[in-house]
């Protein structure tokens, strides 16, 4: 700030009542060394905080609003099973990259803190990854000089959790189109029984299934389902006899309570038939009847033969919507991971969809007519919507069977 500026305060100052509540700390001149007249000005980072939070909500309710239209129904079981001002670990099965997390985000009824891989961060979204409360975990892969981080990040998370907040775990570590648990890691585990050690509220290790009836399209029924909590208090007199044996306990313990939420929990030889019967034919059943019936598979509709002409009716309608969906076919090539997929076209439509239509109504509007903008606009939008329908219809298969 020039020197002689006599009303700087009074500008910074207001300034902090407008900004979110900006501290500002005017030094006295000449006070810790400083040249005379000099105001040293220390902002607390309260004005970051509010706009991650208003960014966090603002994506909570793009969320709510892309997932009402991509799923043709979302079944949400089991949210009254935990306490949810105790603080809690929620541990899903990983099939579909972000969009997991961004479905349990949408169903939990608190603020869920994600641990995430290293790689994604280190790029020009890191503010928004922040803001979305995504923290990086550093593995031996990343470099044994990174590890230290993710000790003093754990540290973090098991301090946020002694004040009753929650986070999400993917105890798997890794995403698979699978419909199968695949085998758990003890991160989950470690941190509900380390946490437990140094408070007396009560930890829950919360089991979630999401049972996709499509891992790849929009248009069909998701379930997401809550399973009964593991409290760490019930397992801290062994864990403090045993350490690494009552980790591994509940560990197993979480698998099985995992399994119970999902509607295809393991690989048999039957696994092929069951996925079959995954399909918008018996989307009527509710997740315990759905899961009762795939004990044996043929008591179901199979899923069908598949009819891409409506795949390919679906993508001649779609003229108008030509940008998002070659936006997300490129980065569906850039990005060559199968559990992507569906994360990528959410994201598309979550971020784009709107904008394009804006974009059309405004641009046609201007050079044609406010009639023309609006006409086009709403063609733009029943499009979109009939092409979901007509991919539904079109009864695509599901991924190859791992």
């Amino acid at each position: 700030m020039p020197a002689g500026n006599a009303g700087g305060p009074s500008r910074i100052r207001r300034r902090g009542r407008i900004s979110f509540g900006i501290a500002v700390i005017i030094m006295p001149a000449g006070s810790l060394g400083t040249p005379p007249r000099t105001i040293r000005i220390v902002i607390v980072a309260r004005r970051s905080d509010a706009m991650k939070n208003l960014f966090y909500h603002l994506v909570a309710g793009l969320v709510r609003a892309t997932s009402w239209v991509t799923f043709s129904r979302i079944e949400v079981r089991g949210l009254d099973r935990v306490d949810w001002d105790a603080p809690c670990i929620l541990s899903p099965n990983h099939q579909n990259a972000f969009l997991d997390a961004l479905l349990v985000g949408r169903t939990a009824p608190v603020k869920l803190t994600i641990p995430s891989r290293a790689a994604v961060f280190g790029t020009p979204f890191d503010w928004f990854l922040e803001a979305l409360r995504m923290a990086p975990i550093y593995r031996r892969r990343d470099g044994f000089d990174k590890l230290s981080r993710t000790k003093d990040i754990l540290a973090e998370q098991r301090d946020q959790l002694r004040q009753g907040r929650s986070l999400l775990m993917f105890s798997e570590t890794e995403h698979a189109h699978t419909y199968y648990l695949r085998p758990l890691s003890r991160g989950s585990a470690r941190l509900a029984l380390e946490t437990q050690r140094e408070t007396d509220r009560p930890v829950q290790l919360v089991p979630v299934g999401i049972n996709y009836y499509h891992l790849c399209w929009p248009g069909f029924k998701v379930s997401i389902v809550v399973g009964e909590p593991l409290r760490a208090p019930e397992y801290m007199d062994r864990y403090r006899e045993d350490e690494a044996t009552c980790v591994n306990e509940l560990r197993d313990d979480l698998a099985a309570a995992m399994k119970d939420c999902m509607l295809v929990p393991e690989k048999t030889d039957e696994y092929p038939d069951r996925v079959d019967r995954i399909n918008r034919e018996n989307e009527y059943l509710s997740f315990p009847e759905m899961k009762q019936a795939l004990q044996a598979p043929d008591s179901l509709a199979p899923k069908g033969d598949h009819r891409p002409w409506l795949g390919t009716l679906a993508d001649g309608i779609s003229v108008l919507n030509a940008g998002p969906l070659w936006l997300a076919n490129a980065l569906m090539r850039c990005v060559d991971e199968p559990p992507f997929t569906a994360s990528l076209k959410f994201a598309v439509g979550m971020f784009c969809l709107a904008p394009w239509w804006a974009a059309l109504f405004g641009l046609l509007t201007w050079i044609f007519s406010w009639t023309v903008g609006t006409v086009v606009g709403v063609l733009a939008v029943l499009t979109m919507l009939l092409r979901l329908v007509l991919i539904r219809l079109s009864n695509p298969p599901h991924p190859p069977v791992d």
